[in-house]
């Protein structure tokens, strides 16, 4: 894609962030049946590689980003290169690589509001009606496990909350004409800011 082309996502933005809003309020939900806190842990998800599909969350964490000061946004581009360098050593066997989100600042996250669904799901056991895998369950974190059982009704389902998103994202790629896979960490979202050639609006 060449050029430097305008692009609306605040439509699309807003739809997504209603959808997180119902995620973080299921979530509590299901954290206060079980009595779940991360309050206190010693162990921090975001040291956990994820990987990110969608383009609508990839702008949406960087509407975070770029509200960050800008001696943050460099601290972070810097440990972005970083987090790269090592999660190359490790490509297919990224579980065996602990590495800090490069957003991460003492232990929180500093685009908390624009984080990733994986992101705000992780740690309650969940499950998720897949198209062509079927059911699939998730286990809590490894907090979760030592401290509770999980019981198959007190599960997020994550089935509705991937259907709205996928929608979301048809419509802005029909809507941008861009139809790559998409797959990419947080720390090679923020590398490749300008990877679209778009300028959000």
């Amino acid at each position: 894609m060449g050029g430097s082309l305008q692009l609306d996502v605040s439509k699309y933005l807003e739809e997504l962030f209603e959808v997180y809003r119902e995620i973080d309020t299921e979530y509590e939900k299901i954290a206060s049946e079980y009595g779940f806190g991360c309050s206190g842990c010693e162990d921090n998800c975001c040291n956990t590689v994820f990987y990110h599909y969608t383009l609508i969350e990839y702008f949406a964490l960087l509407e975070g980003f770029d509200n960050l000061p800008p001696e943050t946004q460099k601290k972070s581009i810097e440990r972005a290169r970083d987090y790269v360098q090592q999660l190359n050593r490790y490509r297919m066997r990224e579980e065996e690589l602990k590495i800090m989100c490069p957003l991460n600042y003492d232990g929180l996250c500093s685009v908390y509001e624009h984080r990733p669904l994986i992101c705000r799901v992780h740690g309650l056991p969940g499950m998720l009606q897949h198209p062509k895998k079927g059911k699939q369950l998730f286990s809590g974190c490894k907090r979760f496990e030592q401290q509770h059982k999980i019981l198959e009704e007190k599960r997020i389902d994550r089935t509705p909350y991937y259907t709205q998103i996928a929608t979301i994202e048809t419509r802005l790629r029909q809507d941008m004409d861009y139809m790559l896979k998409f797959r990419k960490t947080v720390a090679e979202m923020i590398l490749d800011r300008n990877l679209l050639s778009y300028r959000i609006i």
